[in-house]
């Protein structure tokens, strides 16, 4: 099952739901509030580890994610945050210090390594 909402693509393989932003200028809050409810109706109430891939996103303001550290994380037992650009690792990391979603969570720069990590929540 894959789901493609305005902003992200989404699909469940193994046990893993597997989150890929869009190309987004802004993250804004209007924008992190459609993304979680288009992420809770694709779920069904399921939980799934969540393998999210961010090389699509440019800026996120702190709105969003202060949003996406308190909402975001609801149905989502462990998250792995893929990375491959500095850029994009430097956000992730920003994130997590700030705004921890309060669940294990890891940044990687390798597809299998964050599966990996993953395997133990499904």
């Amino acid at each position: 099952m894959q789901e493609e909402s305005e902003y992200a693509t989404m699909w469940v393989s193994e046990g893993i739901l597997f989150f890929t932003f869009k190309p987004i200028a802004e993250l804004d809050l209007k924008k992190a509030e459609l993304l979680v409810a288009s992420r809770f109706k694709f779920q069904n109430n399921t939980p799934y580890p969540v393998l999210c891939n961010i090389h699509n996103l440019k800026v996120v303001s702190e709105e969003a994610a202060e949003y996406l550290g308190r909402e975001g994380g609801t149905l989502i037992p462990a998250i792995s945050v893929l990375c491959t650009l500095y850029y994009h690792r430097i956000l992730a990391e920003i994130f997590l210090k700030f705004h921890h979603p309060g669940k294990p969570t890891q940044i990687f720069n390798n597809n299998q390594q964050a599966l990996d990590f993953l395997q133990k929540y499904k």
